[in-house]
């Protein structure tokens, strides 16, 4: 419900802070003394759009704020999750402030938001309901929802079991028609990935190979060099002449004869012995290196083949032999696809056709239930109708066969009314008078108040053109809707006004010259004053007092 709402220089307000409660509350007072001004504002929080004009004269901008209570509402707990926005304590904050400069600031729960999301919340936030209101219940787009959530969860499992069905059935039409329509470029495309496919068997590239033969390659074109150089090195270790290990051997022998005398020289002779034996196990590893140097040309051939052809594939696929072989993986992966069962249009066409057998039976069973949902609908609808004294008045849920299926099913469904008898059935947004309206509008959100889980809604001066009798009906289904959420009125009848749980009465007066609006809370004897006022104008008498009291008294107490 709406908690809080804060306005601060907008239209002709200059600062007001309203607390609101469950139930029902309204709105009195004076033509133009701001009663309108709080619906406006309320509008720019759920996402209408805002102009500089509505900047009270002289101020720079105008703030606005209201605090909702969402609790138990998972859809927008969802919206808000998905959008990184937190809920403490089941408080919803949003914060609006328009600039001279047209620029609109929008918060929600400190999160800068856009209009759009703004919008999307405030949809099930509030709900104004108008005397010319082309809301959701006149919009004829928006009647199978509201019947199916009528139907409740039977219904809605009915409706489940027809969309599973439509989603399968859709994703098989569309792979026939993507076959269709480009069967030429698919086949172009099939024989260009079996053709990367069998180039990349052949080649049958190991993953490192280039790198290994490279290195191969490196020894077989410097054979010589090699050998000349592993020849030389042997020499210098062991030649007759006297190689490298014989002077390190007489070395060693020698620091060895004086290693007695000093510890000093018994560490060099250490460290010479070590080099002496590191120096015969190198010798030994070139022997072996020299004995194992082979060329072999044909090999060389061979390898340079190899790597034209590594080369020739990597400027095809990738820069490296890893990079190519990740491409075979993708060449693969694609024609699996392409060549599964499902690119067979015929296989598809057979399971499009047993799905659009299946479908077609769910559909019927759809539409049968949902007559019958639309049956109790009507009689629920009309049951209001007689209560709000339009017994003459008829509501009933016409439906209109559509070719083919859509996500919904195959069928359009039209709210239609008759508001007097002998005049005929006319679709719902073609009602013309202004009490009829009202009253229709009531019977309406009575039966969808539970459906459309709306948190507030509020009737702008809803109740225009009716009196009497009439006005107690309306107020009675005002009480009624206020069960589950709650009702915000604008009203100038006394009834109404007498039937609300709150009330706050709105006023102007003109300060230094300028324009306030003040808004203030009745307790029990201010609403008996406020509602003498609309029985008897500003000459309130005690007689008045007494008829508005027992009004209160009489009405006050509807369920």
């Amino acid at each position: 419900m709406l908690e809080n709402l804060i306005i601060e220089n907008f239209a002709i307000i200059e600062k007001i802070s309203l607390q609101f409660d469950e139930g029902m509350t309204v709105l009195t007072g004076e033509t133009g003394a701001g009663k309108s001004i709080i619906i406006g504002a309320l509008l720019l929080l759920t996402g209408g759009r805002a102009n500089s004009d509505m900047i009270r004269h002289g101020s720079k901008k105008a703030i606005l704020q209201a605090i909702f209570n969402v609790k138990n509402n998972q859809v927008i707990m969802a919206q808000l999750s998905d959008q990184g926005i937190d809920v403490e304590d089941n408080q919803l904050i949003i914060y609006r402030e328009l600039n001279q400069n047209g620029r609109s600031v929008i918060r929600i729960n400190g999160v800068l938001v856009n209009l759009k999301f703004l919008a999307l919340i405030g949809r099930q936030l509030v709900d104004i309901q108008g005397q010319n209101d082309t809301q959701q219940l006149l919009n004829s787009d928006e009647h199978l929802m509201l019947l199916d959530a009528f139907g409740g969860e039977q219904l809605q499992k009915v409706k489940s079991l027809y969309l599973n069905e439509f989603l399968d059935f859709k994703a098989v039409t569309q792979r026939i028609r993507q076959i269709q329509s480009s069967q030429q470029e698919m086949t172009q495309r099939l024989d260009l990935l079996q053709f990367q496919q069998q180039e990349l068997i052949d080649a049958d590239l190991k993953p490192n190979e280039e790198d290994d033969l490279v290195d191969a390659r490196g020894k077989l074109i410097n054979y010589k060099k090699i050998a000349d150089r592993l020849n030389n090195t042997q020499l210098a270790l062991n030649s007759d002449q006297g190689g490298a290990i014989d002077l390190l051997a007489e070395a060693m022998h020698e620091l060895q004869e004086i290693a007695e005398y000093d510890d000093a020289y018994a560490e060099l002779a250490k460290t010479i012995a070590d080099s002496y034996y590191t120096a015969q196990e190198v010798g030994r590893d070139i022997d072996e290196q020299i004995s194992e140097l082979t060329y072999d040309e044909e090999q060389l051939i061979r390898i340079d083949e190899r790597l034209q052809l590594i080369h020739s594939l990597e400027r095809k696929y990738g820069s490296t032999v890893n990079d190519v072989l990740m491409f075979k993986q993708k060449v693969d992966a694609e024609l699996a696809v392409l060549n599964d069962d499902t690119f067979n249009i015929e296989q598809l066409q057979i399971k499009q056709n047993n799905l659009r057998q299946s479908l077609r039976q769910k559909a019927m069973r759809l539409r049968e239930n949902r007559q019958q949902v639309a049956r109790e609908l009507e009689q629920n609808v009309n049951a209001q109708l007689s209560e709000l004294l339009m017994s003459g008045a008829q509501f009933a849920v016409e439906f209109e066969s559509i070719e083919g299926f859509t996500s919904s099913g195959s069928e359009k469904v039209q709210f239609y009314v008759q508001t007097n008898v002998g005049e005929g059935m006319l679709p719902l947004s073609k009602i013309a008078s202004g009490g009829e309206t009202s009253r229709l509008m009531l019977a309406l959100k009575t039966t969808f108040a539970k459906q459309q889980q709306i948190i507030s809604i509020v009737f702008d001066e809803a109740d225009t053109g009716v009196s009497g009798r009439v006005a107690q009906a309306i107020a009675r289904k005002m009480l009624t809707i206020a069960s589950t959420s709650q009702v915000f009125a604008i009203t100038h009848l006394p009834q109404v006004a007498a039937a609300a749980n709150h009330h706050f009465l709105i006023a102007k007066t003109t300060d230094s010259d300028r324009t306030v609006t003040h808004v203030t809370p009745l307790d029990e004897s201010g609403k008996a004053h406020a509602i003498a006022m609309m029985l008897s104008g500003d000459d309130v008498t005690e007689m008045a007092l007494a008829n508005a009291k027992e009004l209160r008294a009489k009405i006050g107490n509807l369920t």
